[in-house]
Formats: structure tokens, C-alpha cells, sequence
């Protein structure tokens, strides 16, 4: 079993040579960090044991996607990374959707949960139109739709999960989907905005998702629902 205070050491040390080699070098060395700080917290979530089949295949799609970050002006490449990113969401999600199977809630609730959808796709929709013409090639659009539409069934998930149980393992899963969402649109900023120093945020979004995955991976998920959120 991985000791506790090992996958925070870890973590903290990813942070700082990362932000180090964003800082210090050009964007291949970044790369290079984050494919080389995803390896190493797959290598800590084999280690630790009671590994789940979902996401350790979210983890493979993230190292393989991050593999084709070298490659991402390529349109073929980018159109594979994108499609590979969202397959590790769906499945993040699906982690927890066995465990919502009796989540409850009202014509209300639904509705507000509608509303929420729509002004997230909205904002999808603009921040598509941004995207500079020099980045743009056929199926650009669709993919990044089909991308949005993947986080915010993940944060759905992700909120839905943390109401039902409300405990320390939801708040993993919620605390780590989170800031991977959260990476992806300050690395959207950075790239395809050109404001660089997005690029810091960005890493350190996503370090702490996968090392949150990791921790969230440790946890037997043998709770009962909260009572009085047994209906979301």
C-alpha cells in the first residue's frame, strides 16, 4: 500500500519542476514534463493496488493523448487527441454512474440541471468562435462540441456523485474532475489565445486531477448515501 505521505511528496514535486520547465524552457520540454508527470502517477496508481479497469484505461489515454501533444499542429493528431481525451472522460464518468443508479430528483432539479447544460454549451459555442482561423481545420468544431459536451457530463457526474455521498472519496473524484476540466480551459486560453502564462495554471490543474484520480483510486467505495441527499 502507497504510503500517505508519499503521493503528496510527489505531487508537490511535480508541481515545481513543472511550473520550472514551463518557466525555463520551450513548450516541447513542457510536454515532455507532463507526459513524464502522467507516467509517473500511473506508475503510482499500479503501484498502490485495487486498480479499476475504467480508470486505468482513462490513465492510458491520458499518457497516449499526452504522447500526441508533440504532434498537435498536426490536424490528424489533434483530431486523435481530442477523440482520445474525450473517451477518458466518458469513462471517468462511467467510474461513478453505478453508483447513481438510484439517485433521485425532481421535475425541478432536472430542470435546473437542463438550464445548467445549456449555458455551458453556450459558452462552449463562444469559446469555439475564438478559436483564431490558423488553428481551425475540418471536423475542429464538431470535436470540440463533442469535447465540451464530455466535460460537462463529467462535472454533472462529478457534482451529482459528491451530493449523493459527500464524503472524502466523492470529494476526490469531485476535487480531481474538477481541476482537469479546469486544466483544459486554461490550456484552450494558452494555446489557442496565445496568453502563455495560462500554461501555468494549466499544469497545475491537471497535475493535481491525476494525482486526485490517484488518491480517489485508493478508497473501497463500500459508502452508504447521505440520507437526506439520497434525492439530489
Amino acid at each position: 500500500m502507497l504510503s500517505k505521505k508519499l503521493l503528496p511528496a510527489i505531487t508537490l514535486g511535480l508541481l515545481l519542476v513543472n511550473c520550472f520547465v514551463i518557466f525555463e524552457f520551450d513548450q516541447d520540454a513542457s510536454r515532455w514534463a507532463r507526459l513524464l508527470s502522467t507516467g509517473l502517477l500511473f506508475i503510482v496508481l499500479i503501484w498502490q493496488g485495487g486498480l479499476s479497469a475504467k480508470i486505468m484505461s482513462a490513465f492510458c489515454l491520458f499518457i497516449c493523448s499526452d504522447v500526441l501533444l508533440f504532434y498537435y499542429e498536426n490536424p490528424i493528431a489533434s483530431s486523435v487527441t481530442f477523440l482520445m481525451r474525450i473517451s477518458a472522460y466518458l469513462l471517468l464518468a462511467f467510474v461513478v454512474v453505478p453508483e447513481l443508479k438510484n439517485l433521485k430528483s425532481s421535475l425541478f432539479q432536472k430542470i435546473i440541471f437542463f438550464i445548467v447544460f445549456i449555458l455551458n454549451l453556450g459558452m462552449l459555442i463562444m469559446l469555439v468562435d475564438m478559436v483564431p482561423a490558423k488553428f481551425v481545420y475540418p471536423f475542429l468544431n464538431i470535436l470540440f462540441y463533442a469535447y465540451g459536451i464530455s466535460m460537462i457530463t463529467l462535472v454533472i457526474a462529478a457534482i451529482s456523485y459528491s451530493n449523493r455521498y459527500s464524503n472524502t472519496t466523492s470529494f476526490y473524484y469531485t476535487a480531481a474532475t474538477l481541476c482537469l476540466v479546469f486544466s483544459d480551459i486554461t490550456s484552450f486560453i494558452a494555446y489557442y489565445l496565445e496568453f502563455y502564462e495560462f500554461y501555468f495554471p494549466d499544469r497545475i490543474f491537471y497535475i493535481l486531477g491525476v494525482a486526485g484520480l490517484v488518491k480517489f483510486a485508493t478508497f473501497a467505495r463500500s459508502h452508504e448515501a447521505v440520507t437526506e441527499l439520497e434525492s439530489l
